[in-house]
């Protein structure tokens, strides 16, 4: 794990920048799955007050990334494989759904944002910069879900991206690479503009379960590490879960 590092934030009303800097050092691997926040040391090192730090870690909770655990405080959300087959199943649904809706709303704006987006996300990619092309990425997808006018599907999407953007930055560190190849998109992109729906919807199910056993064997070794990590604690008689960071 990284050391843990904040910068001080100048304004302290700014809650969007604090849950942005929280939900990198999730992403970036600072703040670990099942790991502690100690918020007094964050809140130092932002220089803002507790109050809109817990703001933001509410925002999170609601967001699915962070729990928080009555009596015990606030913890990254522990990852397992049963949640990542969980998410990526669900994704798979709607991706699906969501291309039968958008496919006869599709017109030139709808593949000048497609091109719009797909353009960020290599360029994010050629930066090297692991956050921002997982951002990135997941607003390229999402583009099938806002335009394709159902506002539970939209919603249902917006629920799973922040447990998306997780799951994808422990698949690039399960990789060991910064970010994944520039053309990793472009079949997807050309078979949303062409003129085979269902081709379009296989290919976004191929496309979601690309390596995904690694991932799921990069949680498996999450949960082992945490359970041999439980049996450390409670052979220390079990005074809470240690801190880190």
């Amino acid at each position: 794990m990284g050391k843990l590092d904040f910068s001080p934030i100048a304004d302290t009303t700014r809650r969007a920048e604090i849950v942005a800097l929280l939900r990198r050092a999730i992403l970036t691997g600072q703040l670990e799955p099942g790991q502690k926040l100690n918020e007094l040391r964050i809140a130092e090192q932002m220089r803002v007050s507790r109050a809109p730090l817990r703001e933001a870690m509410r925002e999170l909770v609601q967001e699915g990334i962070l729990t928080s655990i009555p009596y015990a405080g606030t913890f990254v959300i522990d990852v397992t494989a049963k949640d990542i087959d969980d998410a990526y199943s669900l994704n798979k649904v709607l991706d699906e759904f969501a291309i039968e809706l958008t496919w006869k709303l599709r017109d030139q704006r709808f593949f000048a944002e497609l091109d719009q987006r797909h353009e960020a996300v290599k360029q994010a990619t050629r930066d090297r910069d692991t956050t921002r092309q997982i951002e990135t990425a997941l607003q390229l997808h999402g583009l099938i879900h806002e335009w394709a006018d159902n506002s539970v599907l939209l919603e249902t999407w917006q629920r799973l991206t922040s447990r998306l953007q997780m799951y994808f930055a422990l698949h690039q560190r399960a990789r060991n690479e910064p970010v994944p190849s520039e053309d990793m998109h472009e079949t997807y992109v050309r078979l949303l503009k062409g003129k085979d729906m269902r081709a379009a919807q296989r290919h976004a199910r191929e496309h979601i379960d690309l390596d995904f056993e690694e991932l799921l064997a990069y949680a498996r070794s999450l949960e082992q590490r945490a359970s041999k990590g439980g049996r450390a604690d409670r052979a220390r008689q079990g005074h809470g879960r240690p801190e880190r960071g």
